[in-house]
């Protein structure tokens, strides 16, 4: 269920730097949530130069967006912040200033993914996906 929604400048992130965050992300976020990496999916979106802006004034910033079910705790949230703000930093380069993520949670009643209706974070196991103890 993790959507990662990266936007940033054109030509800030080519497509081999694209696959890298992708990559790190979904290492992370499996890792982090202990969920499968097939569950994570991170999008790529680019704004035209002199399209971002900052304090009213023309700049690059680079935002992360995530949708997670809700359910996690406020100290797990902190954590992951704290953790994909150094993952983007490092792929774009932004000052901290030019940097925004956020997390979106959503009931997992109002998720679907593979054709099924997503459980609660610390629900009953459902036969296809195994324990859920930490996942996103």
């Amino acid at each position: 269920m993790p959507l990662y929604t990266v936007t940033t400048q054109s030509g800030v992130l080519d497509a081999k730097r694209k696959a890298d965050l992708a990559e790190q992300l979904t290492s992370l976020h499996s890792g982090y949530a202990g969920v499968p990496r097939n569950w994570v999916h991170v999008i790529f979106q680019d704004y035209a130069a002199g399209s971002g802006f900052t304090a009213g004034l023309q700049a690059a910033p680079a935002a992360l967006t995530l949708n997670i079910r809700d359910g996690r705790s406020a100290d797990y949230k902190r954590e992951l912040l704290k953790r994909l703000w150094s993952l983007l930093q490092a792929a774009t380069g932004a000052a901290d200033d030019q940097i925004v993520i956020g997390i979106q949670e959503l009931p997992a009643s109002q998720a679907m993914e593979m054709a099924a209706i997503m459980p609660d974070v610390n629900g009953p196991p459902r036969p296809d996906r195994g324990p859920r103890s930490q996942r996103a």
